[in-house]
Formats: C-alpha cells, structure tokens, sequence
C-alpha cells in the first residue's frame, strides 16, 4: 500500500520489505511524516447514459430473440460463440447493424471484453473477445456515442465450468468455486500455517493473496515454495491471487524491457509464462495473477542514473512503460489458451509521485493514481480490456490519496476510491481489492490515525457488513495482511498464529452468511 502523492513531506517514504523477502510493504499512507495534503480529489465526468448528442431517446432495440423458456432475452443483432457459454471461457461476441456507429463499447455485467474489430460498409460488423464470464445470467450491452446511446442488449445463462484440469480427462460437472468475496493477504507465497489460518477465516470459495517476488525475464520456473503454495490454497478451497513481481528490493524493472525503449516487454512476459505454466491448477477454479505493484510510486519503479535526461523520471513516463508491460504479460498469458488463467493489473498506491529521481531518494507528489492510469491509456489505450479483472488498493481515508486509517464514518472516500479509478480505466471488470485495512494505533507503521486492535476489529466487521459484501462489483476484498513480525501494526493473527480480535469478528462476519470450516 502507498499514498506517496497528494502529500508534502521531507523524507520520501521507504518500504523497509523490499529489503526484507518476508515482509512486503504496504503503502505509505502510514508514514509518520505525513502532513498537510494537496487534493486530487475532483471527480471525473461520467457521461449520463440517458443523453444523446441530440438530445434523443436511445436507439431502441432492433427485436430480440427470447432465450431460456423466456426467462432471458437476446437482441437479434448479436451472435456470441461457442454455445452454450461457460463460466470462465472464452468467446466470441459479434454485433451487426446497417448504422455505422461510432465510438462503439460492448459492456459485459461479468467477464471482460477485448474490441476484435469491425469489417463491412454496410451492414457492419463489430467483433469482441469476451473472456471468462460468471455463471449465471451474462447482460451485454451496445453502445455508441462514447456510452451515451445504448443501441442494443443481449441477456444469456453462463453454464458453470467445466474445463478439465491439466492431463486428468474429463471433468464433466465439475463447477467453480462459490461465490465468495471474503480474503486475506499473505506477505509472500505463506506456508501451511497460513493458508489454514485463512482458510479459517474466509472460508470455501474465499480469496488469498499471494507473492510471488523474483521474476526476472531470466526466470526459468516457478520456486518449489510457489507451486506448494498453490495446491495448499487449492486443497484448502482457496481462490489464490498472486502478486508476481521482481525480487525485494529491485526497483529497476524498466531494465527487464527488450530494448532501449522500455516499450516491448516480451521476454519478461515469456518469464511470467514459465513460471505460471509450472503452478499446479484446480477443473473449475480460477488463478488469478496480479502484475507489479504499485509502479507509480518511486521505490517500486524508478530508473538509474544517466537514462533519463536531467536524471528524473516524471509519472508519465513510468506509466507509459508499466502499461507496454502489462499488456505483453496479459497477453502472453491469456496465449497459454486456459481460461482458468486470468489477469489483473498491479494495484496502484491511490496517491502516486509525479516524478523521481532516477538512482537517488528524490522524489515529488500532488498526483493520485487517476492521473497514472490515464497515462497508461494514453500509451496503450486498449490496456484494461486486455485484463479479466481490475485491482485496487483502496484503502479507509477520509480523503483520495491522503488522510489514510480513520474510522468508518470518515472513510468512505477511500473506501469507495475504486470506482473512480475503474472509471478512468473506461473497463467493465469485476474488482479485487488486493490491499486494504486498518493498522494499530500510535505502531511505528502507523504513528497517526489508526485504531485499537478491538476498534479495528469492530471497524473492519461493520465495512464487511454493510459495504464490501453487499457491494456486487467486488469479487474480493484481501486485506493487508494475515500475520508477520515486520509489520504486525497490520496483522489479523500474531507472529505465532494466535488470532487478533479482528480476524475473530470478521470469521463470524463471515460464518453468518457463508458456510463451511466453522464451528
């Protein structure tokens, strides 16, 4: 986690993990040098879907085609293949009309879409890629006009999965996991201990983040603590997310690029591949990949010394180099051809540097990750379509970017700042909250704000009541962290195991509205 922008201070923040392979940081928002804040916070212009540029009604729908015994219904316009659809899978999504619309989208309620392109002059044809719907009902939807004018809907069933797990035959009935937001956050790939402890905690069908830190685009495979990792989740009824990213302490993955441009990013894409083709799957169950971390703060991704002119690197440019990465990872994973595999971007810090300096501790704020993202599209406009879901660290402030750890009442800024990053992003994509949470009062992580370990408790029990699991765009909620000695301001368990009163509130949370490893 990090707020490093939005924020004046005399000391950039470091992250004392990248130093320590058993504990990752989060971000600064803890630093204790944090003072008065410079407000990003103005929100972006969201088009009303009920205006047209003329000022018009929408287009109405062309007639529809009634699916399911009528239960769901589907505009004639659209052809999706293969049928029937599978949750998880990939299809093909087509819709053709006499119109030459522009600025088409296609929005999915589950899954993601990629623009395949369009061909014909009349009528045309606009195609997408649509990867790994949910099971249950799927609405797609046409729009033109920058998502001002809805042209057409389609509503079809998605079958549970049924793909078989690598060399075991035919899995026919075999279905995914339930839906279950509920997670936690490990500081790297765990051990047994752990993964029963959050097992425990979030129950089946629950999410746990793993990292998974030293791939260089020299990586040969996966370490043997990895692939454990995962059958452990698996055996335990896990969803894993992984964090994939460089070793501790190196900040340099500009100089994994293919060349001087820092642009093409294919063999540390094809690293990421081997590693991910080494870890043990589950028939039905997905693994989720988080690329990098943080990359618009400076002790995540920064340059050396004579390869930026003036020896500064400004947000923009990270941006445009962390995008080119992300992009040629998720493609050369979506390339393995398994849908169980899926994508998701590096959770940005919600407050970001807007410049650092190249081989020192320089370093400048006043930016939130918005800005950073937009950069991104800037370089790769179609970055976020090519991903299966979205991350977020958005964590409790009483501000976007700053004011981090205040109690639920005040925290609804930065509880909520996810929407406005996916806004900004332009995607439909399910979100992962991969960093969040409360830290200890008066710790040396967290010297401001902050709460007691029964306050926390309490905080954490009532956002989970009446926010994270009543709202449906969060496929998961991980807070930062599960348990480690470097950063036990954060814990839910003691070094030892021992449950803090937050992981024991939060399992009884949870045990009240979904089943399974409780008393």
């Amino acid at each position: 986690m990090a707020c490093q922008g939005s924020v004046v201070r005399t000391q950039p923040t470091r992250d004392a993990s990248r130093d320590e392979p058993s504990s990752p940081a989060p971000s600064d928002a803890n630093d204790p040098e944090m003072t008065t804040t410079q407000d990003a916070s103005e929100p972006p212009e969201v088009p009303d879907a009920s205006e047209t540029p003329d000022g018009g009604a929408p287009e109405p729908d062309a007639g529809s085609v009634p699916i399911d015994g009528g239960a769901t219904a589907c505009d004639a316009r659209f052809d999706v293949a293969p049928r029937p659809l599978r949750e998880g899978a990939v299809h093909t999504v087509r819709f053709t009309d006499e119109t030459a619309w522009v600025h088409v989208a296609l929005h999915a309620s589950s899954g993601t879409t990629s623009f395949a392109g369009v061909e014909g002059d009349g009528p045309y044809t606009w195609t997408w890629t649509l990867r790994a719907p949910r099971a249950g009902r799927l609405r797609l939807t046409f729009t033109a006009e920058m998502g001002s004018r809805e042209i057409a809907s389609c509503e079809l069933l998605v079958e549970p999965s049924m793909t078989p797990d690598a060399g075991t035959g035919s899995d026919a009935g075999v279905t995914g996991p339930p839906r279950n937001p509920f997670g936690i956050g490990l500081v790297g790939p765990g051990d047994v201990r752990d993964l029963d402890l959050a097992a425990d905690l979030v129950g089946p069908g629950g999410h746990v983040k793993l990292i998974f830190a030293g791939v260089t685009r020299d990586t040969e495979t996966a370490h043997p603590s990895w692939v454990a990792a995962i059958a452990a989740a698996y055996e335990r009824d896990l969803v894993p997310v992984v964090r994939i990213g460089p070793p501790w302490g190196d900040n340099d993955v500009r100089n994994d690029a293919d060349d001087a441009s820092r642009r093409s990013y294919r063999a540390l894409a094809a690293a990421h591949v081997r590693v991910v083709r080494a870890l043990p799957l589950r028939a039905g169950w997905p693994l989720w990949i988080e690329v990098h971390n943080e990359p618009n703060l400076c002790y995540e991704w920064t340059c050396r010394r004579g390869e930026v002119p003036g020896d500064w690197i400004g947000y923009e440019q990270v941006a445009a180099e962390y995008a080119s990465m992300l992009r040629d990872v998720a493609d050369a994973l979506h390339a393995i051809g398994d849908p169980r595999i899926r994508v998701l971007n590096g959770g940005l810090a919600p407050g970001g540097t807007r410049r650092c300096e190249c081989g020192g501790d320089g370093w400048e704020g006043g930016i939130t990750s918005r800005e950073f993202i937009d950069a991104m599209r800037a370089a790769v406009p179609d970055v976020f379509s090519r991903l299966d879901g979205f991350a977020t660290h958005a964590y409790p402030a009483e501000g976007e970017g700053w004011g981090f750890f205040v109690p639920p009442d005040r925290a609804g800024p930065g509880l909520r700042y996810w929407d406005s990053e996916l806004v900004r992003a332009g995607a439909s994509l399910p979100v992962f909250v991969t960093e969040t949470g409360w830290c200890l009062r008066g710790a040396d992580r967290c010297p401001m704000n902050g709460g007691s370990r029964d306050e926390i408790a309490a905080w954490t029990a009532t956002t989970w009541e009446s926010y994270w699991f009543t709202e449906a765009r969060l496929a998961a909620v991980m807070p930062f962290m599960l348990r480690d000695p470097g950063w036990d301001a954060f814990g839910w368990c003691a070094p030892d195991g021992s449950p803090y009163p937050v992981y024991s509130r939060v399992r009884a949370v949870r045990c009240a509205r979904i089943g399974g490893r409780c008393p």
